[in-house]
């Protein structure tokens, strides 16, 4: 019979973590630094309280820089702050990261608990220095200076000034010229990678759900409008309402892949075949009647093609004129038959993968009553890309 593992207290597990690090150091031939360099006085001034029992802040003794190293360890509770609550990377990315690098340790599920408990806490350290060092950026380090510092101010306004001298050091340590080994090891930094990594599996867990709402029993039934009645959806609003940021997050995550659908239609790299071949024709015409009489010299041996300059008031009549034509087109017998294609789409393998995020995103802005209206810009961009690509084939097949 295993005996269970008695459950560590907060205190213990940041004791076997300062143990951790303090080996790896030693492995590595680590040599403690001054203490940070200060580049503002205000900075330095906050920091004085600090080192009260530890000593004078800038002397180089080893004692003075590994207790210091100690107290900025034990900074995960800024992750709770105002500044950090809604700090988030990436946690796809987190979670991705986090299978390559368990794949590239070797490390199968439930192996570590096997190791005795100095050897699984410094495996883990390991992992997870390596993990967020892959995560961290010049732009994620800079955003979390600028995070400690408007920190600083706020406490220092509250007279808290324990949390202060610790926020100051935080920021000047980092700040300085320390190296990227330092950085993974910081409480703070750990603390805003377990959280991000943790919604990562929250969000991956609702991505499977969403992968077996299909129901052979509701094959009329669309799969957004599935979603909108499953639990699926109840559990990611839950998941929003409960983690700071993480709204913000995908909004900004939703924008970016937004544009990256919607530039993979127009340039016709997505092709979903959301227009008929006499809609298409309807377009070529509409395009022939303005930009027919420019002239195109065609790719040659020796002549690369060459696209007359079109005035810009030849481009926005073609545009007005493709608004009016959609807008005439779709009525909502047409609306309806473009949410069953893009709901096949949806359940066809062949679109899965790369642009599965975009097209639950597109199917939701297309079930919206007003949508012509709203999505105008998208539906004009697509009936074009469909031309280029129908254009396109229509070459290979002339070559």
């Amino acid at each position: 019979m295993v005996r269970k593992k008695k459950k560590l207290t907060r205190k213990q597990r940041k004791q076997q973590r300062r143990e951790a690090i303090a080996r790896k150091r030693k492995e590595r031939g680590w040599e403690p630094q001054q203490a940070p360099p200060t580049h503002r006085a205000e900075v330095f001034e906050d920091m004085l309280p600090l080192f009260t029992e530890i000593g004078d802040p800038t002397a180089s003794s080893t004692s003075t820089a590994e207790q210091l190293i100690v107290a900025l360890l034990d900074t995960d509770h800024f992750a709770d702050e105002p500044e950090f609550e809604e700090f988030i990377i990436d946690p796809m990315l987190c979670l991705n990261t986090f299978s390559e690098v368990i794949r590239e340790f070797d490390i199968e599920p439930g192996s570590l608990d096997e190791l005795p408990d100095e050897e699984r806490e410094d495996t883990q350290m390991t992992v997870r220095e390596e993990i967020i060092r892959r995560l961290l950026t010049d732009e994620l380090r800079q955003d979390i200076i600028n995070g400690l510092n408007d920190l600083r101010l706020r406490l220092k306004r509250s007279g808290e000034r324990e949390e202060v001298a610790k926020a100051a050091a935080l920021q000047s340590f980092l700040g300085g010229d320390t190296g990227s080994d330092i950085w993974p090891m910081m409480g703070l930094v750990q603390a805003i990678f377990a959280r991000s990594l943790a919604i990562g599996f929250e969000l991956m867990e609702t991505a499977m759900e969403v992968a077996e709402t299909t129901d052979p029993d509701e094959s009329d039934v669309s799969l957004t409008e599935k979603l909108a009645r499953s639990s699926v959806t109840q559990k990611a609003a839950e998941l929003l309402e409960r983690v700071p940021g993480l709204s913000g997050f995908l909004d900004k995550h939703a924008d970016k892949v937004w544009k990256e659908g919607v530039d993979a239609v127009f340039a016709g790299e997505l092709y979903l075949e959301l227009f008929s071949p006499e809609e298409l024709e309807t377009g070529f015409k509409i395009f022939g009647a303005t930009f027919g009489r420019y002239d195109i010299v065609e790719e040659t041996d020796t002549q690369e093609p060459l696209t007359p300059e079109v005035p810009s008031e030849d481009v926005e009549t073609v545009i007005f004129q493709l608004d009016d034509y959609i807008t005439e087109l779709f009525t909502t017998e047409r609306l309806d038959q473009l949410r069953a294609r893009l709901d096949a789409v949806l359940k066809d393998p062949a679109y899965a993968g790369k642009w599965s995020s975009f097209l639950y995103l597109l199917a939701e802005n297309m079930a919206d009553e007003d949508a012509v209206e709203y999505e105008m810009q998208f539906l004009i961009q697509a009936l074009i890309g469909e031309m280029a690509f129908v254009a396109a084939e229509f070459q290979e097949d002339d070559d």
